[in-house]
């Protein structure tokens, strides 16, 4: 029987996601990696033309049909987390990431010379990294990569061997290798299993309230 994860699972991870030290382009970042990662290349054009591309933005932000809500894809990094437009794949996260060219701790290059222009994964610090993507005012603490498989995984099924879901270790180990995320970069960026507080535990009743769908399970 297929498992998916549970709907108050996915309902908790965005909302750490926007409590987070993640700026917006931490969205964008991840479909740049997801999309390199799909090519298979070490450069890789992003644009609405670019199947790729249009799978990784569907991964990373789409939600619901775009014949069925007025904004169909959502960024749920930061507090600037926010629904988006049905244009969202034709003139957001490409944008954004070709804005990116005059930026020195930019994670990416942005290859002028293609048509469309291509990104590339470009050398940088941790610092840098950490700079780019991540705020340090106000108290926040970094993103868990748990948060980010699960929203990844939303609709996945996950069934795996004796019918159960992959516990949290092997989950955050699948959406590194689907997206493309480096050691380097989970050590920078994200936090762990043992970097977990309270404040990150879920809400008792929420946590522990039936789902409706018996086919879905939770890594609560």
């Amino acid at each position: 029987m297929p498992k998916y994860l549970a709907e108050a699972e996915i309902r908790h991870a965005v909302e750490q996601l926007e409590r987070s030290s993640a700026r917006q382009r931490m969205c964008e970042f991840l479909i740049a990696l997801r999309t390199l990662k799909l090519a298979g290349t070490q450069q890789v054009a992003v644009a609405e033309s670019v199947s790729d591309y249009v799978q990784a933005v569907n991964e990373l932000t789409n939600w619901a049909s775009p014949d069925d809500v007025d904004k169909p894809y959502f960024n749920p990094f930061g507090s600037e987390a926010a629904f988006k437009g049905p244009k969202f794949p034709s003139n957001g996260p490409s944008n954004t990431m070709h804005g990116w060219a005059t930026q020195a701790d930019s994670p990416l290059e942005i290859i002028q010379k293609t048509r469309p222009k291509s990104i590339a994964r470009r050398p940088i610090s941790e610092a840098q990294l950490c700079t780019f993507l991540l705020k340090r005012a106000g108290g926040l603490e970094p993103p868990r990569l748990i948060d980010i498989a699960v929203w990844f995984f939303r609709s996945t099924d996950l069934e795996g061997q004796g019918g159960s879901l992959p516990t949290r270790v092997e989950l955050e180990a699948m959406v590194a290798e689907e997206i493309g995320l480096t050691d380097e970069d989970v050590a920078a960026l994200f936090r762990l299993e043992a970097d977990d507080t309270d404040a990150d535990q879920p809400d008792v009743a929420e946590a522990s309230g039936e789902d409706t769908d018996a086919e879905a399970e939770t890594l609560l």
